[in-house]
């Protein structure tokens, strides 16, 4: 029994969990997962290992640069870098957009949640952005901007779905 690839599936074993707090098909406690991951992002990430998180993110990383400048760099962009002074041109990160921003302003409770650029060098940058325009017809309009110091990469498993996601958008095997 396979689940859709957009049906939440549990993060041990592929399937799907049920209605209690145990998974149905394996029997494993699922309170601690703050997210359950999709069919397609499980199948991506694989199953868990023994090993810890960070090695495998650091692993998937360093798999996805060696992928990607081997292929030539496709799907980069350049985001301006937050902050600096007006009176020069801004400072740029050439990278990918891992995790696009999040923002939903139409609900009551107004959500945002920043996203993550991995630089051409290796690097990860908190992406953000802000609302532009005020007094024009086309406002809001959304300008994209990166955080200037990189920061910790995070550990999760979401970050290896999402590279290799990333490869698989970019007509690259994220298998190799």
């Amino acid at each position: 029994m396979t689940a859709a690839a957009d049906a939440r599936v549990c993060p041990h074993c592929g399937e799907p969990p049920g209605e209690g707090v145990f998974c149905a098909a394996c029997g494993r406690n699922l309170a601690a997962v703050d997210r359950l991951p999709t069919r397609a992002e499980w199948e991506v990430a694989g199953a868990p290992e023994d090993r810890p998180l960070a090695e495998r993110c650091e692993e998937a990383t360093a798999a996805f640069l060696a992928a990607m400048h081997a292929a030539g760099d496709p799907g980069t962009t350049k985001t301006k870098m937050s902050g600096g002074s007006g009176l020069r041109r801004a400072k740029q990160v050439e990278g990918w957009t891992v995790r696009p921003v999040e923002r939903d302003e139409h609900l009551p409770p107004q959500r945002y949640e920043s996203g993550l650029v991995l630089s051409l060098e290796g690097t990860f940058h908190q992406l953000d952005n802000e609302a532009r325009g005020y007094g024009t017809r086309d406002f809001p309009v959304w300008e994209h901007r990166v955080a200037p110091e990189p920061m910790a990469m995070p550990v999760e498993a979401r970050l290896i779905a999402e590279l290799g996601a990333l490869l698989a958008a970019n007509g690259l095997d994220p298998a190799q």
